[in-house]
């Protein structure tokens, strides 16, 4: 029992924490998440622009040590999206701004190492162009 108990706790750690090299498929698109199971895309920051009036600014930084793949959208003030999407590479961080915004947005993101498997790892997210 005790040996039961202990490989549960050990493949549960290992799971919890698992790392790129076994998240990775063959199409080179992985979870995305860092080694301790946190997103590895996160807002750096937002802000109004002070030199243009409605214009909005976030900025996302990739805080893991692979390449990731970011949609990201703002939206308008007349509710319209204004969408894009980028590679961002580790430790490096993308900004998005729209004129008319209304401060409100939303990401995505999905880990993907080779860039001409973007749209291919993409379209294995559910909702990626929601």
């Amino acid at each position: 029992m005790k040996k039961v108990l202990g490989m549960a706790i050990l493949l549960s750690s290992q799971l919890a924490a698992a790392d790129y090299s076994s998240s990775v498929d063959s199409d080179t698109c992985w979870d995305g998440l860092s080694n301790t199971g946190s997103p590895c895309m996160v807002v750096a920051d937002t802000k109004w622009s002070t030199h243009t009036q409605g214009k909005f600014i976030v900025t996302y930084r990739n805080v893991c040590s692979q390449r990731i793949y970011a949609r990201f959208c703002n939206e308008r003030n007349s509710g319209s999206a204004d969408c894009g999407a980028s590679g961002i590479l580790p430790g490096s961080t993308k900004g998005w701004s729209t004129y008319k915004a209304n401060g409100r947005y939303s990401y995505n993101w999905v880990g993907v190492t080779k860039p001409s498997k973007d749209w291919v790892c993409s379209g294995k997210v559910s909702g990626w162009n929601d």
